[in-house]
């Protein structure tokens, strides 16, 4: 057999060990998450090849060109181990990769993507976890191991370590070349997913699975590779301007009922709170009982939806009305320095005093950076709080119930009026709570529940000292979770009912109560507060106050598309077309996707939704790019 060829059946087999490691990465994260998906049929696992293709096309590429060059060194020792050793490079990398969804997905529900590594590098909480994360997913590590012994295995065992010397002539140079070109070309091919026109994207897993099953499809070497440029929006042009605005405007009037005209704000944000830990929206099925208790005497959103699906994504959908709609997080995006209308910024024009509390490190997730941009004042993290080293629980910051003591009385020292947030920690992974308390709360089916315990009484005991402090009934309190978390129910864990969430507003004096159901979302939080405190008459915002006739809509943006929930519809929508429609009515596990046999009935509501969508996107991604969120620009 020639040089040539023997390279090339090399070569054969290591990808054959690559596409053999893809495959048991695939299993191995469905297996771990097959909660989150349904009716997962055979052929995800097989279309998914080709999704790998262009992972190993582009991880393997030094691989590939080192045995394809048609020169007879190919056969040195060395040069044989230095191919050997970018193979382990890129085994490494793609189970590495593979495998931290294996364990993230449950948190985050979308395959990683490269900003998850933008947001390692913002703080060091990954390094201060990292030993927490060893014991917790100790089977991942395990996995991790096990993959790359197995793929050392099979290298050994079917790669030789040493080839003959060879000696080429010009007909066989001739050969070589040829050989070299077709099995270049062949690896470009790789790296664009096949011969269609585009390169594979994201969004073409949705061609052979239900939308809330393209993550098994993908791998996610695959995602990150995609999203590695992914930094400016693409400005969309679906309306000219003039039929736009009659269709969708962030540019709001609002009516300032100033019900709330001077008052005090206080933001709660929580920590991973999913819908269906709070029995008073669950069916009475819970763990959260003072939640439960202060939800009789509050304005409730019984349909609130998360705009994002983590942290750093929910703060400004709650402080400025801006939704996660694109794959970086606006926070590290290139359009963070954008001037926004955010509420604490209009509530300090009308003279109040605004501040942030968060106990975990300072520098976590961009906060101390993004909450300035808002026009909140002071920022208190971890290194603000007295005896942090005493009450740190080693992993995020502070225990939620000494930080929500502290706050309660920090409050104190605040001028009235005054707009403050606190960010709850706690049931937060891994879900620690204090020793004294272990034990005192249900532990429930999921390793948080128990966390998620331990925070509604951190709250019962801040409202305990709040009350008597003198600030008290002159204050607003908002409750938002910062995004949902693993859930048990079907109608929980689907690609919309994996954002709800708990929201709602409690005032000591009762004057606002009730049960709103219509929908509601993290950006109408601004609007609504703008509107009670009557702080402005006009407002960018991509949210609608809860008292406004509005038709009213959640958006969201999962695995590079689109979601709307609009009426009883919830459609997906891919950029340039819907790819699955859902009647919420009949099926709220969204299920069965009706996009090619919706009754003529629905077909107007699928029309209204995406023509909704596509104003909200141009709106959303043109406002962007030219910096036209703001009413004072």
């Amino acid at each position: 057999m020639s040089t040539h060829f023997q390279h090339l059946l090399l070569l054969v087999k290591k990808l054959g060990i690559a596409f053999l490691v893809y495959t048991i990465c695939r299993l191995l994260f469905y297996s771990f998450n097959a909660n989150h998906f349904t009716d997962v049929e055979f052929g995800a696992f097989f279309y998914g090849l080709r999704f790998d293709l262009m992972s190993i096309s582009f991880l393997f590429a030094p691989v590939i060109l080192l045995h394809i060059i048609p020169f007879p060194f190919r056969n040195n020792k060395g040069y044989l181990k230095a191919i050997n050793f970018f193979f382990y490079v890129g085994i490494v990398l793609s189970i590495f990769l593979n495998m931290i969804d294996v364990v993230y997905f449950d948190f985050a529900l979308k395959r990683s993507t490269a900003d998850l590594f933008q947001i390692v590098k913002t703080g060091d909480d990954f390094l201060t976890l990292l030993p927490s994360y060893i014991l917790d997913f100790w089977y991942a590590f395990l996995l991790f191991g096990l993959l790359i012994w197995f793929a050392a295995f099979l290298h050994k065992k079917y790669i030789p370590a040493h080839l003959p010397k060879a000696q080429y002539n010009p007909k066989a140079y001739g050969i070589h070349s040829l050989l070299f070109v077709f099995a270049l070309a062949l690896t470009v091919v790789g790296m664009r997913g096949g011969f269609q026109y585009m390169p594979l994207s994201i969004i073409n897993a949705g061609q052979y699975v239900q939308a809330q099953n393209i993550p098994v499809v993908l791998n996610t070497p695959f995602t990150v590779l995609k999203t590695l440029e992914t930094k400016s929006l693409e400005q969309r042009n679906y309306f000219d301007s003039a039929t736009l605005n009659n269709i969708y405007t962030p540019e709001k009037t609002l009516a300032t009922t100033g019900k709330f005209k001077g008052k005090n704000v206080v933001l709660i944000i929580l920590e991973s709170f999913a819908k269906e830990y709070v029995g008073a929206l669950n069916n009475q099925q819970g763990y959260t009982p003072f939640i439960d208790s202060l939800l009789g005497h509050s304005l409730v959103f019984t349909n609130a939806f998360a705009n994002g699906q983590r942290s750093i994504e929910s703060l400004p959908s709650l402080l400025t009305g801006l939704p996660q709609l694109m794959s970086m997080p606006y926070v590290l995006s290139n359009y963070s320095s954008n001037t926004l209308d955010g509420i604490p910024k209009l509530l300090k024009n009308q003279g109040y005093n605004t501040s942030f509390y968060h106990s975990g490190k300072n520098g976590t997730m961009g906060f101390n950076g993004f909450v300035g941009a808002t026009g909140i004042d002071e920022y208190y993290g971890f290194d603000e709080f007295p005896e942090n080293e005493k009450l740190y629980d080693g992993h995020w910051g502070i225990f939620d119930e000494p930080y929500l003591q502290y706050f309660a009385n920090e409050l104190n020292n605040r001028k009235q009026p005054f707009f403050s947030s606190v960010f709850t920690i706690s049931s937060h992974h891994p879900y620690v709570i204090p020793a004294q308390h272990q034990g005192k709360f249900p532990k429930g089916t999921l390793p948080l529940h128990e966390s998620v315990g331990y925070t509604d009484y951190a709250l019962k005991q801040f409202f305990a000292t709040a009350q008597k402090m003198p600030w008290f009934k002159n204050t607003l309190f908002v409750f938002s979770a910062d995004h949902s978390a693993p859930s048990v129910e079907p109608k929980h864990t689907s690609r919309m009912g994996r954002f709800a969430i708990p929201i709602f507003f409690f005032d000591p004096n009762e004057t606002l109560k009730g049960r709103n159901d219509k929908y509601f979302q993290q950006i109408d939080v601004s609007a609504t507060l703008a509107e009670l405190t009557a702080c402005t008459t006009t407002l960018t915002t991509f949210g609608n106050s809860a008292f406004s006739n509005t038709p009213r809509y959640v958006v969201n943006f999962v695995n590079n598309t689109y979601q709307i929930t609009y009426k009883n519809c919830f459609l997906i929508f891919d950029g340039s077309n819907t790819i699955a429609v859902y009647d919420v009515e009949t099926d709220p596990a969204t299920t069965h996707n009706i996009i090619a046999e919706q009754p003529d009935s629905f077909k107007p509501i699928v029309a209204e939704a995406e023509i909704l969508l596509k104003a909200i996107i141009q709106q959303y991604n043109n406002r962007l790019i030219h910096n036209q969120l703001s009413s004072s620009k």
